[in-house]
C-alpha cells in the first residue's frame, strides 16, 4: 500500500481564516491525503484558537498538529507597528523555524498557507516544495488585491481623495473607490506599503486555493484564470474549492435561541450578526434598537457591545443596558437578544422561520448565508466587507445594502427600520425573483462538491500537481 501524498497546512493568526483552512483540512483527509496543521506557537495561547485546534484534532483522529516553537521576539519598532505589520514580521522571523520543521519531515508534496503568509511561500519554493496560498475570501476580492499594486502605482496621491467615484477592475462590476480595503486609501504610510508588498507577492504561488465555487462568483473567476488580472506576469493556477463551511460545535443542549426560532412562523425572523469580532458603537446600538422595534417584524440579534465597554461591565450580559429604556418588554413578543460569545450561524441561518440575514458580509457569514439560501441585508464594517458588498449585491444579487451609510458613519433607526423591510416587505414580483436566484445558487452550491462538480473536480486538479 502506497504512503499518501502529505499536504503541510500553515494556519494564519486569524480564527476566521483558521477554520475555513481546516475545513480545507478536512477534505484533504477525506480525498487520501495525510495532512499537518503547522500552528504559530503565539496563536495557541489564545483560548478560542486553541479549542478550535482541538475541536478538529478531535474530530479528525488522523489529523497531525504541529505547534511551531514562537519566533524571537519583535523590536521596540515593529511591535508599536500597526497589527497588519507585526504579523507580517512575526511571519518572517518565524521562517527558519518552519524551514527546519519541513525538513523534519520524510516527504511533504504541497504546502498550503495562509493568503497573507506569503514569506511561507517563499521558504517552501527554498525546499523545492510547491507553494500554494488559501484564500478564505472570495475569488473577487483574490481578483482585485491581485490588481492593488499596478492600479495604486497608477493613481498618484491618495485613493480616499477620490471618495465614492467609481473605480473599475477586470471581471468585477464598478464599485466606489472608498470601499476598497481601508490600507491603500493613504499612500506613504507604511501599512500602505506593507500590504501592497504581500498583495504583490500573490503571484508567487504554485496555485491559489479559494473559498468560493465557480457558480457564485463566475465573472471574478473568469477574469483570474483567463489572466486579466495580471497583465504583466501569469496568473497561477486558481482552484476554486468551496464552500469550505464549518457546521458548529456539538452541543450538549440546543442554544436557547433555537427552540424560540422554532415557534416562529415560516421565514419570518431577521437575524442581525456582525460576526465573532465586529461590534458597533454605543449609538449605533440604540439606533438598531428603535429601528427593529419600529419595523415591527420579528428579530434575533446578536448583541456584541463594543470591547472597552464589555471590559468595564465585566459580561455580556451587560450589554443589554446598552438597549433603550423599555426595548425589551416592548419588543418581548417578537424578539430575541443573544449577548453570548457565540451563536450556532449556521443552524440559525438554516432554520425555516430565517426570512433575512443582516450582516457585516464577512466572508465566510456571506457564505453561509449562500449555502442556507437567505437573503443578505448588507452592512459592511470593516476589511474587505466593502468590496463583498458590492458583489453580494450587484454581482451575485443575493441581497441588498443597508441604505444612509457612509463609511464610519452612523445609521440612523430609520434607516435600520427601511433596511429590514426592504427584504421583508418586497413587493411580491421583486420577492420572487430574488428568492429564484437565492434558490439557484443554493442549489449550485450543494451540487459543487458531488463527484463530478466544479470544486470536486478544481480540488482533483490540485491532487494531480502534486503528483
Amino acid at each position: 500500500m502506497s504512503t499518501p501524498r502529505r499536504v503541510v497546512v500553515v494556519a494564519g493568526q486569524s480564527l476566521s481564516h483558521l477554520i475555513s483552512m481546516l475545513e480545507f483540512a478536512a477534505m484533504c483527509l477525506r480525498r487520501g491525503l495525510a495532512v499537518t496543521v503547522a500552528v504559530p506557537g503565539p496563536s495557541l495561547t489564545a483560548p478560542a484558537f486553541r479549542s478550535t485546534i482541538c475541536r478538529y484534532a478531535s474530530r479528525l483522529p488522523s489529523l497531525s498538529v504541529h505547534s511551531l516553537p514562537p519566533p524571537p521576539s519583535l523590536d521596540a519598532a515593529s511591535a508599536a507597528a500597526h497589527p497588519f505589520i507585526r504579523m507580517q514580521a512575526a511571519s518572517r522571523s518565524q521562517a527558519p523555524v518552519l524551514r527546519d520543521f519541513l525538513r523534519s519531515l520524510p516527504d511533504v508534496h504541497a504546502l498550503v498557507a495562509d493568503m497573507l503568509a506569503v514569506c511561507d511561500i517563499g521558504v517552501a519554493a527554498e525546499l523545492g516544495i510547491p507553494g500554494h496560498l488559501f484564500f478564505s475570501t472570495g475569488a473577487a476580492s483574490l481578483s482585485i488585491f491581485l490588481q492593488l499594486p499596478l492600479f495604486c502605482s497608477r493613481h498618484a496621491g491618495n485613493l480616499k481623495d477620490l471618495g465614492d467615484t467609481p473605480v473599475s477592475f477586470p471581471g468585477m462590476p464598478p464599485m466606489p473607490a472608498s470601499h476598497l480595503v481601508d490600507a491603500v486609501l493613504d499612500s506613504g504610510t507604511d501599512l500602505y506599503a506593507t500590504v501592497l508588498d504581500v498583495f504583490g507577492r500573490v503571484a508567487a504561488a504554485s496555485g491559489i486555493l479559494v473559498n468560493t465555487f465557480d457558480a457564485l462568483e463566475g465573472s471574478a473567476v473568469a477574469a483570474l484564470r483567463n489572466g486579466r488580472c495580471l497583465p504583466d506576469r501569469a496568473t497561477p493556477p486558481v482552484y476554486c474549492v468551496g464552500p469550505l463551511i464549518a457546521e458548529g460545535a456539538e452541543e450538549e443542549e440546543r442554544h436557547p435561541c433555537l427552540p424560540w426560532l422554532d415557534a416562529q412562523p415560516e421565514r419570518s425572523v431577521v437575524f442581525l450578526c456582525f460576526g465573532s469580532r465586529c461590534t458597533v458603537s454605543l449609538e449605533q446600538i440604540s439606533e438598531m434598537a428603535k429601528g427593529l422595534e419600529k419595523s415591527g417584524h420579528r428579530f434575533l440579534w446578536v448583541l456584541r457591545a463594543p470591547p472597552a465597554f464589555a471590559a468595564a461591565a465585566g459580561g455580556p450580559d451587560a450589554a443589554l443596558s446598552l438597549l433603550p429604556e423599555g426595548f425589551l418588554a416592548g419588543t418581548a413578543d417578537r424578539g430575541f437578544v443573544v449577548t453570548a460569545s457565540w451563536v450556532p450561524q449556521v443552524e440559525v441561518l438554516r432554520h425555516s422561520s430565517t426570512g433575512a440575514f443582516v450582516t457585516h458580509c464577512g466572508w465566510n457569514s456571506t457564505l453561509e448565508a449562500v449555502v442556507a439560501g437567505v437573503p443578505m441585508v448588507c452592512w459592511p464594517l470593516v476589511a474587505e466587507q466593502w468590496m463583498n458588498k458590492v458583489y453580494i449585491v450587484e454581482d451575485m444579487k443575493v441581497g441588498v445594502e443597508v441604505r444612509g451609510y457612509k463609511r464610519g458613519g452612523l445609521v440612523r433607526a430609520d434607516d435600520v427600520d427601511a433596511a429590514v423591510r426592504q427584504i421583508m416587505d418586497m413587493e411580491p414580483e421583486r420577492l420572487r425573483a430574488l428568492e429564484e436566484r437565492i434558490m439557484a445558487v443554493k442549489k449550485s452550491a450543494h451540487a459543487v462538491w458531488k463527484e463530478g462538480g466544479s470544486s470536486y473536480t478544481a480540488f482533483t486538479e490540485f491532487m494531480k500537481q502534486m503528483e
